[in-house]
């Protein structure tokens, strides 16, 4: 996005051109910043050449809102006829902010509008954008802008264990002191490495044999996971959601191992970033339920899914610095979609083998499979030079992977 500022009389007036949503909410939050400086009455906000604006742009307008009412300064929009318009309309922003309806001949700064030049967008899913949703994103849009997570609280061991996975000297004994604080998750590993999935010859009954069974990376990514899954983002009213979040998480580390394996990358950073690639998902879950009256009932998980489509990137990008998680790790869970993986640097690929084992984890549990044929022509499978065979291969491992999630969830 690109905004150009007028200042005239007491007044600014801001021209924005571009998409508006959560990648623009530094340039815009810093233009508003300025625009106040001087104290004018008003700001101007002029929509003219904006092509879109999502869930995050709303947000964004009513974080601006906040911030120059506390200044008194008004706040008003122009706006022309199309989607931009229609989106503000749906989702009776007017109720919040002045919208004022302009010609569309002329551009605020003079430059006139070429004929069919404005690209039609896809409809706005906005079943659920209204007033309540730009509340409900406005928490989380804070906390990001502010780099301020509120994070949930790790256990003593879930933050060790997390340790671990960045440090080169980790030792068996190490992991088998920490894991042996806590019994529940002692259990669940034992479980686990005697479960039908690991195929182990003779029955283990002590943590060292699991470790050494399971492997020692092994054993630190799935201690994380089950520590997280007992309680860190458990939220009341979404139980069997978020389960199903963690079910596609396993199933895209399980993936995401085979895709490693089979072109010579690291399995284990591999499984790691898959089980993570998702982590913002949860907080988003986690702070919106935290901030509705316990009296209220939960939110349709719909809504959820909007909000997690418009912030859960950047939560699991803050997120793994909060937590420092490896480099690899970190890529992953920034740059797994799809139009971002080919911007990752580090060599293990790891966004580009998430982005890929994501879509073979949706076809391993949807109920209407994607295709051999349709994932094999995904630009991210011809990146990893994925082969007709190499596909079939992967996906005739589902078999093999689905008694790894049972011993993980069961």
């Amino acid at each position: 996005m690109t905004i150009v500022a007028q200042v005239k009389d007491g007044l600014v007036q801001l021209a924005l051109a571009g998409r508006m949503d959560f990648n623009t909410r530094s340039s815009f939050m810093m233009s508003i910043d300025q625009a106040a400086q001087p104290k004018p009455h008003s700001i101007i906000l002029n929509f003219s050449d904006v092509t879109f604006i999502d869930s995050a742009g709303l947000g964004l307008l009513m974080l601006a809102k906040k911030k120059l009412e506390e200044l008194q300064i008004r706040l008003k929009i122009e706006v022309t006829e199309g989607y931009v318009k229609e989106v503000f309309t749906l989702t009776n922003l007017g109720g919040e902010i002045p919208i004022v309806l302009i010609p569309p001949s002329v551009s605020p700064v003079g430059r006139k509008k070429q004929s069919g030049a404005f690209t039609p967008q896809p409809k706005p899913l906005l079943v659920c954008e209204s007033d309540e949703m730009q509340e409900l994103l406005l928490p989380i849009l804070e906390q990001l802008e502010k780099k301020d997570l509120e994070l949930p609280p790790l256990s003593h061991v879930a933050q060790q264990v997390l340790a671990l996975t960045t440090d080169p000297d980790a030792t068996l004994d190490r992991l088998i002191t920490l894991i042996q604080q806590d019994p529940v998750l002692t259990a669940r590993i034992f479980k686990v490495a005697n479960s039908a999935a690991y195929g182990a010859s003779r029955q283990i009954d002590s943590l060292s044999q699991a470790i050494v069974f399971l492997g020692l990376h092994s054993v630190t990514g799935l201690a994380f996971a089950l520590s997280l899954q007992s309680g860190v983002f458990l939220d009341r009213g979404y139980e069997r959601e978020v389960r199903g979040l963690w079910v596609h998480a396993i199933a895209t580390a399980f993936y995401g191992k085979a895709l490693a394996s089979l072109m010579g990358k690291n399995p284990d950073t591999a499984f790691l970033s898959g089980l993570l690639h998702s982590l913002g998902k949860f907080f988003v879950v986690h702070t919106v339920n935290q901030s509705c009256p316990v009296s209220d009932p939960p939110l349709p998980w719909a809504t959820m899914l909007m909000l997690m489509e418009q912030s859960s990137i950047e939560v699991g990008r803050q997120l793994a610095e909060a937590w420092n998680f490896p480099f690899p790790v970190k890529e992953a869970i920034n740059l797994h979609q799809q139009y971002s993986y080919h911007l990752a640097v580090h060599p293990s690929k790891s966004a580009a083998i998430t982005c890929l084992a994501r879509h073979l984890a949706t076809s391993h549990l949807d109920a209407v499979h994607l295709s051999h044929d349709i994932i094999l022509a995904l630009p991210v499978a011809a990146s990893l030079n994925m082969t007709s065979e190499m596909m079939d291969g992967l996906l005739a491992m589902k078999d093999h992977i689905q008694p790894h999630l049972d011993s993980l969830l069961n």
